[in-house]
């Protein structure tokens, strides 16, 4: 794995106000050192244009992000932008589910639960006062049948999420899904994404409610 600090790649958002040589907790037997996390590493330093934040906007930074625990529900999951050519838009996908707990600062537990995912994973949070980036690393594999053939595919995709804390829900609420890595044992047989190849959603009324799932 490459190691370039996502704090480059996103221009320098997290000097400085990470404080580098403080420590949070991950999870109950790991310690890491914040802006260090492996799990920021790289996630836009694979996107090469400059419609991807033309599209999802800019995004919260900062070293005291807002209290993000709660479950919630991202109803109508709503496609935004994507640099994959004929990637149809403005189509209403299945909802997502979230749940975020056991923050501490800039880290969180988070249960992610929609159609074709269910991932719970060590996330980050930065911010600043209600509003928030929510940002983790997600390796993955599967099977995908074709032609008679079963192959099996390996992926790593970078997640970020952002909004608003607000007494209903996360307002303004977007997530971008980014590709860092994929690999197959189809010898070409299968057509996949580039790396690089992102996608962009909001939800459909702007608020992701309070939902408990």
């Amino acid at each position: 794995m490459k190691h370039k600090s996502i704090i480059w790649a996103l221009g320098l958002l997290l000097a400085g106000g990470l404080m580098l040589g403080s420590c949070t907790k991950n999870d109950d037997n790991t310690i890491a050192l914040i802006g260090t996390e492996y799990y920021i590493d790289d996630i836009l330093a694979v996107v090469s244009d400059s419609a991807f934040l033309a599209n999802f906007g800019s995004y919260p930074h900062g070293s005291i992000p807002p209290k993000i625990e709660g479950s919630y529900v991202m109803d109508p999951k709503q496609r935004v932008y994507s640099n994959v050519q004929g990637w149809p838009l403005t189509l209403v996908e299945p909802n997502v589910y979230l749940r975020f707990g056991k923050q501490h600062n800039g880290v969180a537990v988070m249960d992610l639960n929609e159609a074709t995912e269910q991932v719970t994973d060590t996330v980050f949070v930065m911010g600043n006062n209600d509003d928030f980036t929510v940002y983790f690393v997600e390796d993955k594999a599967y099977d995908v049948p074709f032609d008679n053939t079963t192959y099996h595919v390996k992926m790593k995709r970078g997640v970020i999420m952002k909004g608003k804390v607000a007494e209903t829900g996360l307002a303004n609420f977007r997530m971008a899904s980014v590709i860092m890595e994929i690999e197959d044992n189809s010898n070409g047989a299968l057509s996949q994404y580039p790396v690089g190849s992102y996608f962009i959603y909001k939800d459909g009324d702007n608020l992701a409610e309070n939902f408990e799932w």
